[in-house]
């Protein structure tokens, strides 16, 4: 049995995060548990609404109403709650307390990036996010209550402004979640991706994931790091240091430092939202080094003919049954 005073200070945000944990635990755990809390609830909100009566000392009331939680000893929560009732005079407030109580309905905004395209993204409470290419954000129109969280398919860099009452949280598969006070990073979590990256360039997040044995685990990462999420096997791996290639993406630009093919070749998919056929395996064996800012397609892909044994032709999208063109191809021997 929760202690009343203990949901009451979980009302009034004057609690510890494992209090707060230890107290949803025990709300989730049954019917009437959930009822009980919920009538805790109504008192506080009682007490809120005395605020706007000058008639009443309200603050002297939720005085009245901790001190009475904190000194009960015996008897049941039905008993404490008629006697708390009795010093905010409910009766006469009970309909204020249920018109507050009825939640609006909260909005969302969704944002989606064609591909090749990137776009930055205001959100409520000032932090910025920038979206790689075919990617979907969706946030509330305003954030409310004890968190901030946004959903996120795709890539997305982040810049989130510090708040620790309200902890910022992207939710990305089904088994990783990012918890964030305020800092920098970078998540990439595509749908068609085995791995879930997350980068981080200054401040502090909290990955919480899933384990291999299905148990709830979470790790602290630091400045610099970059921690490969497996949804297969749900195990995690540690990768030291950052590369600024693998955010450059955001200013438009595409940096290379001893990048293998592969992986340039993810790059510019994104950027460029081409298609790539390699027709000769070996060629996997080349790395490439240079910066591009904003340049197009072309003009690099000559970069890397020039630079290697490379070559390549550009086949030019076909229009499909309703007219939309699909994606151009590159080959590569």
């Amino acid at each position: 049995m929760v202690d009343e005073a203990l949901i009451l200070r979980y009302f009034t945000d004057e609690i510890t995060a494992e209090e707060r944990s230890y107290v949803e635990k025990w709300i989730s755990e049954s019917e009437q548990n959930r009822k009980l809390a919920k009538d805790i609830y109504y008192l506080y909100f009682a007490v809120d609404t005395l605020y706007t009566m000058k008639s009443v000392d309200s603050k002297q009331a939720l005085k009245n109403v901790k001190k009475r939680a904190e000194k009960r000893k015996t008897g049941t929560i039905f008993t404490w709650i008629q006697r708390v009732a009795a010093i905010l005079f409910i009766p006469l407030l009970l309909s204020a307390v249920f018109s507050k109580l009825k939640k609006e309905p909260i909005e969302y905004m969704e944002i989606r990036t064609t591909p090749g395209m990137v776009a930055s993204v205001n959100l409520p409470d000032g932090s910025v996010v920038w979206l790689n290419s075919d990617s979907y954000l969706r946030h509330p129109v305003k954030f409310t209550g004890k968190t901030r969280e946004v959903n996120l398919i795709g890539e997305a860099y982040f810049k989130v402004n510090r708040n620790e009452k309200l902890p910022f949280f992207v939710n990305t598969k089904e088994n990783l979640r990012v918890e964030v006070l305020g800092t920098e990073f970078n998540v990439d979590a595509y749908d068609d991706n085995q791995y879930v990256s997350t980068t981080l360039l200054s401040g502090s997040v909290k990955l919480n994931y899933r384990g291999s044995n299905n148990q709830e685990k979470n790790i602290v990462m630091q400045p610099g790091q970059k921690i490969y999420y497996d949804e297969l096997s749900k195990t995690i791996a540690v990768s030291q240091p950052f590369l600024p290639s693998e955010v450059a993406w955001k200013e438009g630009k595409i940096i290379l430092r001893n990048t293998s093919l592969e992986e340039t070749l993810k790059m510019l998919s994104k950027r460029f939202n081409v298609s790539f056929v390699l027709k000769n395996k070996a060629l996997k064996d080349n790395y490439f080094t240079g910066t591009f800012d904003k340049q197009q397609l072309p003009r690099i892909l000559e970069h890397l003919r020039i630079s290697s044994n490379i070559r390549y032709r550009i086949i030019d999208p076909k229009s499909g049954d309703e007219g939309l063109k699909e994606r151009s191809k590159v080959e590569l021997y």
